[in-house]
């Protein structure tokens, strides 16, 4: 069975067979109609020398006359009495280079020009005879006058004997041969479009562009020997610089499409072939006569003998692994080799190209987009197989993360218990205190850190942390954090030199989790409040008259930022009636919807709206409040105080 994947080239070159088959059993040009004028012609030179016996469809320089050289042809012949059918004409082929033509010494056509000279060697010939010109029954008369200076040219009448008869019968049969290369290039542009899309769709195969760009430029290659060019108007100059680019640059193509095809670094010989070949392409652009061309010409065929050098021991390498794509490749490159060297011999021989390498090239192009496709469904095997394989680990690695997420959820659950036992939930009273505390992480563990040691019946005393982040380790550090305080707690009352000593403590293991800290103490027997405070936001004070809340002053520098502070304690006297409330920034930097901070405006206007709310009803309408502001996760750990002096 024949792979899917070969399906639509295979089918595209059995459309073109089928287009040559009919091409070449088309119906010939009636004989009735057209007569092939092979016998009769002379030769005369400028110099008046008469060659008897000339061959027309042989060049000239094949019958001994040598370039440069300007003459004429001449024939003679009878047309029958009765009246032609139809409108005549004569049909000469591709003459090398220009041409006058008459009939009954009556000028009918000419293709370039004599003086000056200017040639036009692959233009076709079809010339019309007008009825009333013709003397039916007498000898009539053809005269073609040629000039050719191109060196290496065959010269003259070269490519075909000379055809005579309806002028509409020629006309068609153009034509038809006009009509098959047209579908050729359709279907070159086809494939171009083909593997443009390919391409645009898969960046990566390289291979399809360059024979993308191969396609098209055998498109112009082709274009100007159409017969229809002599009919428009489109200079000879441009005509000529198209097709020597495109021939030259084509090959190059063809060569950088299979180093792509083949994923082969171009060494120094290939880079040097095909600048080499890009350079004679550029001078093929210049105003050059066809001697410079043919010369051009020449270094080009030399040039491609080079490339095929260079494919022999990539072919060779690539079938010794049995790639398939070689063995693809071979095929179409044996047939362009063939049809190559049959136009090579043809066209140095007699000059009668029979453009035959436009069939190899097509092979070749058919065989490069099976190449590529037989490639990209290998590749498509290759990573089907890939995915499998990939899908099976990815499944594989997935069942072990989520068990490794299970037993961290595990152990995050259980360091938020132990941290929720660690940060003490406050409600009620203490001494002459009556406090509650709010805290909550935003995570399930985090960075924020309160706490409270009573020193004797009078003396009581607080501390809350903010440690910058929050997780895993910010809560470590506010584990820490509590180890330090109460040991501290228990031989300092001093807030400022509670501070001082923390950050010495933790200076030492602290990298990047700097902590904002508060601490204070109630002292009731002096009816004094001392604190100290260290790059916290300073607490809030609301005295019973006026309600009126107020910050405190203090701010400090953060722990764990210098290796040595030097904080201060601040004193405040107490008044029955008094109440503190003490936070971290989750309270005022929560965001709105519109990225707005609830801010320490709004916060004050809670704490003075409900300034006659107990502690827990006060803590329970802030929460109530941020939440409602936010309409979303709070951003980070939230945690508050609230303290009444009764």
């Amino acid at each position: 069975m024949i792979p899917s994947f070969c399906m639509k080239p295979i089918l595209f070159g059995l459309f073109l067979l089928c287009l040559i088959a009919s091409a070449v059993n088309s119906e010939p040009i009636d004989p009735e109609k057209v007569q092939l004028l092979s016998e009769g012609w002379e030769y005369y030179n400028e110099d008046g020398k008469r060659y008897q016996s000339i061959l027309p469809g042989v060049g000239l320089t094949s019958q001994g006359l040598e370039i440069p050289m300007k003459g004429y042809y001449t024939i003679s012949f009878e047309y029958p009495k009765t009246s032609p059918s139809g409108s005549q004409g004569i049909f000469l082929d591709r003459i090398q280079s220009a041409d006058r033509v008459y009939f009954n010494d009556k000028l009918i056509g000419k293709t370039g020009e004599m003086d000056p000279y200017s040639p036009a060697w692959f233009r076709s010939r079809l010339y019309k005879i007008p009825l009333e010109w013709i003397e039916r029954g007498k000898k009539n008369t053809i005269r073609i006058e040629i000039e050719c200076q191109e060196l290496g040219f065959h010269c003259g009448i070269f490519r075909s004997v000379p055809k005579l008869g309806d002028f509409d019968e020629l006309k068609d049969a153009l034509i038809q041969e006009d009509a098959f290369q047209l579908v050729l290039i359709v279907l070159f542009l086809g494939v171009f479009l083909q593997q443009s899309i390919s391409y645009s769709l898969n960046r990566y195969s390289r291979a399809s562009i360059f024979l993308a760009f191969s396609a098209v430029l055998f498109v112009f290659w082709r274009l100007p020997l159409l017969h229809k060019m002599h009919y428009i108007d489109v200079p000879f100059g441009l005509l000529s610089r198209s097709f020597f680019l495109a021939q030259t640059v084509f090959p190059m193509c063809i060569l950088y499409f299979l180093y792509a095809l083949f994923r082969r670094k171009t060494g120094t010989a290939a880079k040097l072939i095909m600048k080499s070949s890009l350079v004679i392409g550029a001078l093929h652009l210049l105003e050059l006569d066809g001697t410079q061309r043919v010369l051009l010409v020449y270094a080009w065929e030399g040039i491609l003998f080079s490339m095929f050098l260079l494919l022999v021991p990539i072919f060779y390498a690539e079938l010794r692994k049995r790639v398939m794509e070689a063995l693809i490749m071979v095929g179409g490159v044996g047939l362009l080799a063939i049809f190559a060297i049959v136009d090579v011999v043809l066209d140095n021989v007699s000059g009668k190209n029979m453009f035959l390498s436009q069939y190899g090239f097509f092979a070749l192009l058919i065989s490069g987009a099976v190449s590529i496709s037989y490639q990209n469904a290998r590749a498509h095997s290759e990573l089907k197989k890939l995915n499998a394989t990939l899908e099976a680990k990815v499944e594989q690695r997935t069942e072990e993360l989520k068990k490794q997420n299970r037993i961290l959820h595990e152990e995050l659950g259980m360091a938020a218990n132990l941290q929720t036992r660690l940060i003490p939930q406050l409600d009620g009273r203490i001494h002459r205190l009556s406090v509650n505390s709010v805290y909550i992480p935003v995570d399930q563990v985090g960075g924020d850190f309160l706490d409270y040691h009573i020193l004797n019946e009078k003396k009581i005393m607080f501390i809350l942390c903010d440690v910058l982040g929050h997780g895993v380790a910010s809560a470590l550090v506010s584990s820490m954090l509590k180890v330090s305080f109460l040991e501290l707690s228990r031989k300092m009352e001093e807030p400022s030199k509670i501070l001082s000593e923390l950050n010495n403590r933790m200076f030492q293991v602290l990298e990047k989790n700097f902590i904002s800290a508060f601490v204070c103490l109630y002292d009731l027997e002096k009816e004094e409040f001392r604190y100290s405070v260290a790059g916290h936001p300073p607490p809030v004070l609301i005295r019973e008259d006026p309600a009126e809340p107020e910050f405190l002053k203090g701010r400090g520098m953060i722990l764990g930022m210098l290796k040595t502070i030097e904080p201060e304690t601040y004193t405040v006297a107490l008044k029955t009636g008094d109440r503190f409330f003490f936070y971290t920034d989750g309270v005022t930097e929560a965001l709105s919807p519109e990225r707005e901070i609830f801010g320490e405006r709004r916060l004050l206007e809670v704490l003075k709206n409900n300034f006659f709310r107990n502690p827990r009803n006060l803590n329970e309408e802030i929460l109530a409040t941020v939440r409602s502001f936010s309409s979303s996760k709070i951003p980070d750990d939230l945690t508050y105080l609230t303290v009444d002096i009764l």
